[in-house]
């Protein structure tokens, strides 16, 4: 463990790194985010894989949630309002009228930090009604490394219901700098959920066969996506994508319990420098969020994001690599 940053109020910002193999994750507790995550190309080249920044103070000033634990609810609800328990609970509108990744959100919050036998646990306490959402929540999320592979566990519990639904932000880019184009991918999802213009959810179930979101045979990415595949019940680890890169070779499996993925190829990331001076742009890298669906608290037809009162939310997703 070493010392990062600070906030600007002053909080000191931790880094630590997991190495195991060929494989090295480097994470910080604001936002208990991902910084980088060097994994081997085809010829055993190291290549960080995520985008990112170099300082504490490029995160907290940044909006495009880079390797951030975003919560606590990930994605969009429409009207930043929600109804639960026969109460109206008002959020932080951050997107026009809506909430995005929950108002404010984890990745500007700081977690607390510890080392564990092979991996590394942050955590923090959402206190009632932080960003408009019931209920004091304890929060954990452990990043593991395995042969190959990141494991990523959540884990909550609250005092009243409420709603959560976390997952991880982080920007890909496999091709060493081609962004989100230079990628071939594949989803194991044969429907998605139809966005309106604010991309929320009209509710309406769309099979991808025939369209342009149908990518059950890996292609390249040449359209602009931000918009929710959906996998099947929570609970159960699947395959959830395929992501390759023909320049390096490497290859990311994703794996997870949620019952939908939010690829977003990062077209309306803003334009800034990253990590070692790099000029990044949109499309600079894509995002494999997994997930409840977006406004789910406000859907009943959809997965439900419930989480009563001292119960249990435990999410596990994972990322594997390889290289060909």
């Amino acid at each position: 463990m070493e010392h990062f940053g600070y906030t600007a109020g002053g909080r000191d910002v931790a880094r630590a790194t997991l190495r195991r193999g060929d494989i090295s994750l480097t994470l910080i507790s604001l936002g208990a985010a991902v910084q980088s995550l060097t994994v081997p190309d085809r010829e055993g080249r190291p290549v960080d894989v995520v985008l990112g920044y170099d300082t504490a103070a490029e995160y907290e000033a940044g909006r495009d949630y880079f390797g951030a634990t975003v919560g606590r609810y990930a994605n969009r609800i429409a009207g930043a309002r929600f109804s639960l328990g026969g109460r109206e609970y008002r959020l932080t509108a951050n997107e026009g009228a809506n909430t995005l990744h929950g108002g404010e959100g984890f990745d500007k919050r700081v977690f607390d930090v510890r080392e564990t036998e092979g991996g590394v646990e942050f955590s923090r306490r959402s206190p009632h009604l932080e960003d408009g959402f019931p209920g004091d929540l304890d929060v954990t999320v452990r990043y593991e490394l395995g042969d190959g592979e990141v494991r990523i566990t959540y884990e909550a519990v609250a005092d009243l219901d409420t709603v959560v639904n976390l997952t991880n932000h982080s920007y890909f880019d496999l091709s060493a700098g081609g962004g989100a184009a230079a990628h071939e991918l594949r989803l194991f999802s044969d429907a998605y959920t139809e966005p309106d213009a604010a991309l929320i959810p009209t509710g309406r179930i769309v099979p991808v066969e025939g369209t342009r979101f149908d990518f059950r045979a890996a292609k390249p990415l040449t359209e602009s996506f931000d918009h929710n595949f959906v996998l099947g019940a929570p609970g159960e680890l699947r395959e959830a994508a395929e992501l390759y890169s023909p320049d390096t070779g490497i290859c990311m499996t994703v794996l997870t319990t949620m019952p939908g993925l939010q690829l977003y190829t990062g077209g309306a990331m803003s334009s800034r420098r990253g990590k070692n001076g790099a000029a990044l742009e949109p499309g600079a890298g894509l995002c494999l969020e997994t997930q409840f669906y977006p406004d789910s608290p406000n859907r009943p037809e959809f997965p439900p994001a419930l989480l009563r009162a001292g119960e249990k939310y435990q999410h596990t997703t994972i990322w594997r690599f390889s290289a060909k």
